[in-house]
């Protein structure tokens, strides 16, 4: 099958050999012209996928291939995100509730399944894979939670939970809606995820491995840029109908940016490695810090952004 064949009705085939920045171009393309929320869930319609459909086989011989470094390096950098979907899918259903608009709420019960699937998925590859499962998704994750670093537990755990709950106790309250969307669709996934989901899924290419989990993780990139479409969308229409929201949304950005592009940074100790071996530690924060910029500017606010080093050769 083509790999030409449009993003949007690509399978998980297609999509194993999609090059990631294709996918995430379709947030800067969607940027331009803003999408209604209709629009939006019209896509989500089209763009279905089932995780059960992926065959983990190879992945776990690729898996079963690597030395104790090695699997303990991959595990680290992937459990992240299997925590991160988990968090998102338990403080999603409070922004349902407190969304204004029916096309608005209507659009976000799909990101709610489609956060769902994602948690699903990692669980799959996980214990299929990595073989790692302890009977239940709760116990499997106790495990994996403890690779994370202090400033992703504080993002996927203690913030969203947090504003999660404000939402939950005040779904009348615009500003916490407006709070909790920029923290979660534009730091959270906007920012840490795309930028991580890019630096593993282009690793993960060049070495020719775990062909499964490129499969659904490029589709969970894909999904992902209906959310973050989404945020902007939200973001900058409430501002646009209250200036007040503009100053919400700063403040927002102010209290999380930093502490997001810390916990998808390269720890301090480890640069000068990573540079000795002619590889750019910044990669994924630069990425990161970019993408944000971006969707702070079509949101319509101007304001400085987290600094992070520029490339190094």
């Amino acid at each position: 099958m083509s790999i030409d064949m449009p993003l949007e009705s690509a399978p998980l085939a297609q999509l194993q050999q999609t090059p990631i920045d294709r996918v995430l171009n379709i947030i800067d393309e969607g940027l331009v012209h803003l999408p209604t929320y209709a629009e939006l869930y019209d896509r989500w319609e089209r763009q279905q996928w089932l995780s059960q459909e992926l065959d983990f086989s190879v992945d776990r011989k690729q898996w079963e291939g690597m030395g104790e470094d090695e699997r303990r390096m991959r595990i680290n950098g992937l459990s992240a995100f299997f925590k991160g979907e988990e968090c998102v899918t338990n403080t999603l259903a409070p922004y349902v509730t407190a969304m204004p608009e029916d096309d608005m709420r209507i659009f976000v019960t799909t990101q709610l399944v489609d956060e769902s699937r994602h948690t699903v998925f990692f669980a799959r590859f996980f214990k299929e894979a990595l073989g790692i499962d302890q009977g239940t998704l709760e116990g499997t994750l106790d495990v994996v939670t403890p690779n994370l670093n202090a400033d992703l537990r504080y993002i996927l755990i203690d913030a969203l939970n947090e504003v999660a709950e404000r939402i939950r106790q005040q779904p009348g309250e615009l500003s916490y809606l407006v709070e909790g969307v920029t923290l979660y669709h534009i730091v959270v996934e906007g920012m840490m995820a795309l930028a991580g989901q890019r630096g593993i899924l282009q690793a993960y290419r060049e070495q020719d491995i775990f062909p499964a989990f490129r499969a659904g993780f490029t589709a969970v990139a894909r999904d992902e840029s209906r959310h973050v479409i989404f945020g902007v969308k939200f973001l900058r229409e409430m501002i646009q109908r209250d200036r007040s929201m503009a100053e919400v949304v700063h403040d927002a950005i102010q209290k999380y940016a930093q502490t997001a592009l810390d916990a998808i940074s390269v720890p301090k100790d480890q640069e000068q490695r990573l540079l000795d071996m002619g590889e750019d530690p910044w990669m994924t924060p630069r990425y990161g810090v970019d993408s944000l910029r971006k969707k702070i500017k079509v949101i319509g606010l101007e304001m400085p952004m987290p600094s992070v080093p520029p490339p190094p050769f």
